[in-house]
């Protein structure tokens, strides 16, 4: 399982528009078993003191090599879909505060 908060000084694309890429240097760099939990944390300081939780399904965790961009080859993995948790839930899940 992995938590991926977002950061408040993020000066690059969010962790929602490049969940398919992150998701598969994460899986790359770690050599993760797939298919895992994956779950997006937004803290309350980025979105107006509402802090949200969204768990991340992939259509495939299959990491694929994408042509390049700006000279450089990706890692991606299938297409994402969110679904709202609750922090309670999230602590359940992680087994622990988070």
């Amino acid at each position: 399982m992995v938590v991926c908060s977002e950061l408040p000084n993020n000066p690059g694309g969010s962790i929602t528009n490049s969940a398919e890429t992150i998701v598969a240097g994460v899986i790359l760099a770690n050599e993760l078993i797939t298919p895992l939990v994956w779950i997006e944390h937004w803290p309350e300081e980025i979105t107006e003191g509402q802090e949200t939780f969204e768990l991340v399904v992939f259509s495939s965790y299959e990491v694929v090599e994408r042509a390049p961009y700006l000279g450089e080859t990706r890692a991606w993995i299938g297409d994402a879909t969110w679904k709202r948790l609750g922090r309670a839930t999230v602590e359940a899940l992680v087994g622990g505060k988070v």
